[in-house]
């Protein structure tokens, strides 16, 4: 079978060049587009578990504790011990994480924007809901 008749390949090809014009625009913020991914689920208001937050975005949790140490260093994440379950912890954006994440929606929407272009909104939502089959046949692999 020819490379570009595989759908993985292509997907990969896309999804780092993609990733690599990401990380070019949150540059300049200091975030990676997997810590984009924490902030965009988290916000000050309702503490979210670790758990919660590994599921939201789908990564092992050992993942997930690296990350939120990582943006607990730059007093964006604010962890907590978790009253109900003392082995857990409740996380929270902190002040300098609501208004990093309040920079960050133009950037991330200016950026989703620029990618799909080329796209109709029926495009894209097709191309959402393909992508969606593809992953539901896998993500238990």
């Amino acid at each position: 079978m020819e490379l570009f008749n595989l759908t993985g390949f292509l997907l990969h090809r896309t999804d780092m060049k993609m990733t690599n014009y990401f990380k070019k625009r949150l540059k300049q913020f200091e975030i990676t587009p997997e810590q984009w991914g924490i902030l965009s689920v988290m916000d000050g208001e309702r503490a979210i578990t670790q758990k919660e937050l590994s599921d939201a975005i789908d990564r092992d949790q050992t993942t997930v504790v690296r990350m939120i140490y990582s943006l607990e260093k730059k007093g964006i994440v604010i962890r907590t011990l978790n009253d109900e379950d003392r082995r857990s912890h409740n996380l929270l954006l902190s002040g300098k994480g609501m208004e990093l994440k309040s920079m960050l929606i133009p950037v991330v929407t200016e950026a989703h924007n620029h990618v799909t272009q080329k796209l109709t909104d029926v495009e894209i939502a097709e191309l959402h809901a393909l992508l969606d089959k593809l992953y539901q046949v896998v993500k238990d692999e």
